[in-house]
Parts: C-alpha cells; structure tokens; sequence
C-alpha cells in the first residue's frame, strides 16, 4: 500500500551487486504522459555497494540490478494529493528508457506512459548580453515540471519540519506572503512582466505581488530588510536571464513547508522560445543550512495578452474565525514558534 511509505523517511539506498557502473552520474529524463511531457534532473550515486538516487534534488528509493533500473518518485498534484511514479528502465546503448505507471490512493490527473534519460551535459551559456523581450502577460503552461515532494533536508531542517501541521503553519493560509520561492514554483497564476531601462518589475496575479529585477549591477540599499520577495538583481547571458535573490525572509519552500533561511539564495533561469510566445524557468534553491543538495522546479508559461490580471485579496479574519469556533485558537498559539 502506498501509505505504508513515509514521505519523511524515505530511503533511497538500496543493495545491488550486480549493477553496471554505467548507471552512475547526472541523467536529464522526460516523461512522456498522455500530455505535456515532464522534464528534470535523475542522479544516480554509488555509495560501497549501494545506491543512492535523487530527482531534482529530492531522494528516491531506487534498486539497480545488472542494466535495469526501478526508481519511485514521490510528486503531487495541483490539488495538493500525492502520488508516486513508478519507473522501470534499463540502459542500452548509453541511453536509459522504459515505462512509469502511476501510484495513487487518490484519482489523480495523470497518466501512465514512457520515459527516457540521457547524460546531463552542463549548457554553456554565451557571456555576451542579447536581451530578448519578455514583456508581457504570461499563462501557466501545462508539464514541464515534477512538482517533486519530499527533498533532501539537512538534520537542522528535519527537526523544524517534524511537527508541521500545513493548514495552520502555511503562511498564505492566513494572508502572509508564501515568498517569492514558493511563488514562482507554483505557477498556477498569471504574471505580467513591464520591461524599463534598468529593471524588470513582475506583478503577480497571487497575492499581488510586485517584484523588481535590478538590471544595472547595483547593489541593495544599506539596512534593506529580509523580505519574503527579497532583493532581486539580473543579468543576460546570451538571450537568457539569470535572476538572483537574496535577503529573503525564513519561510517555506512548498506546501510541505520545507523551511528557508534568511541566507538562502534563490536562482532563476528563464529562456524565452524562438518564436516568443513560450518562456520556461529553471528555479534552484541555494540554502546549506536546510538542503543538502538544492530543490529544482521548472515552470513554463505561454504568452497571453488577452488574459486578465486580477487581484487577489485575502481576508485572514476567515482564518482565525474558523479556528475560534472550533475552539483551536490557543492551540495556534501555543504554536507561534513556527510562525516567521
């Protein structure tokens, strides 16, 4: 049964005597469902004789066995349910490919269907700036990304986490910002991106949030607070826009609520098509102190100018209301400790 797994415990080491060494190193895999496919980062890593295995910089069990390969990774989906993809493969000819089935106790929107990976070669980006226009209003494209569930915490992160409870700890759930990691992540809404001379400014359909992207190399302002967006400086690399974020806020990385320290550092790559009407994102999670290897998610979006921006406002009297009538509000509380 799948609730016999723990998401929290998952172990991703595994005995094998007979594998092929082949199988170790960084892998780019696609899964091909019934639609959009999905796209992200398998690593696979001998430890004595056994293995370790990581997707997007989350653990996965993994058993390798001569050229086959069984790999279980835990996802959700945009209603919150988990569920887990299972992917058997094996390597032939340099390539690894196979089928995945679908794990769920929940009906879930997904699909069974195929898979392939092949060695992860690092892209080398071109330093010469060629800025390309991103301006615009743009739509949550299907695919693309894992949404994978549980990641690689440090024993600091594991203990913070071990009595998060979602529906009272979340910070959206009573109207703080979730932070610019969490937002960008999600993607379920619309954003529009106005375009100047010096900076790129985002406004959020979430939460209404307004983002600057500081394009002129300048650096924050002396005592600017850590702040759920944080302080957002870009550059072009070729035509693609690298993002750093920094003075961020402690928060939470995902509906887990996987935590983030005030010196983490948020990278985002966005790439826009050749055609311009489609733009995707690479969005890594620096942060030592709760991640052992940084979280990835990948987001895409189509360009849609008819689409309206609409705000988002949040009334969290709703909030404590609910927990008042249910006689829980001393119960939350008691727990402002893991309020940041």
């Amino acid at each position: 049964m799948i609730k016999t797994i723990s998401l929290l415990t998952l172990a991703f080491l595994t005995l094998s005597a007979h594998a092929n060494p082949a199988l170790e190193g960084d892998w780019m895999i696609e899964m091909k469902p019934s639609g959009a496919p999905i796209i992200g980062l398998l690593q696979l890593e001998r430890d004595g004789d056994n293995w370790k295995g990581f997707v997007e910089g989350g653990p996965v069990p993994v058993t390798v066995n001569g050229d086959r390969v069984d790999i279980l990774i835990d996802t959700r989906d945009l209603r919150g349910f988990i569920f887990f993809m299972r992917l058997d493969g094996e390597l032939n000819d340099g390539k690894l490919a196979g089928t995945f089935t679908i794990e769920s106790e929940a009906k879930v929107n997904a699909s069974d269907g195929t898979w392939t990976a092949t060695r992860y070669i690092e892209e080398v980006r071109s330093k010469e700036p060629d800025p390309v226009d991103l301006s615009g209003i743009w739509s949550p494209a299907p695919g693309r990304d894992f949404r994978k569930y549980v990641m690689d915490l440090t024993p600091a992160a594991e203990a913070w986490h071990a009595d998060y409870l979602m529906h009272y700890d979340q910070p959206n759930v009573r109207c703080v910002s979730p932070g610019i990691t969490a937002m960008v992540a999600w993607g379920a809404y619309p954003f529009e991106i106005l375009e100047s001379e010096d900076k790129l400014t985002f406004i959020y359909e979430f939460d209404s949030e307004v983002r600057r992207i500081f394009l002129d190399g300048r650096e924050p302002p002396e005592f600017y607070p850590n702040s759920g967006m944080g302080f957002s400086t870009g550059h072009w690399e070729g035509s693609e826009l690298i993002v750093e974020t920094t003075l961020l806020s402690q928060n939470t990385r995902d509906f887990r609520g996987e935590p983030i320290s005030e010196q983490a550092r948020l990278e985002e790559v966005y790439t826009l098509s050749e055609d311009g009407q489609s733009m995707t994102a690479v969005i890594t999670l620096h942060d030592p102190d709760n991640y052992r290897r940084p979280p990835i998610r990948r987001r895409a979006w189509t360009r849609k100018p008819e689409t309206e921006i609409y705000p988002n406002e949040c009334d969290p009297d709703s909030f404590y209301r609910q927990m008042y009538n249910e006689g829980l509000l001393d119960m939350y509380f008691e727990r402002s400790r893991r309020r940041f």
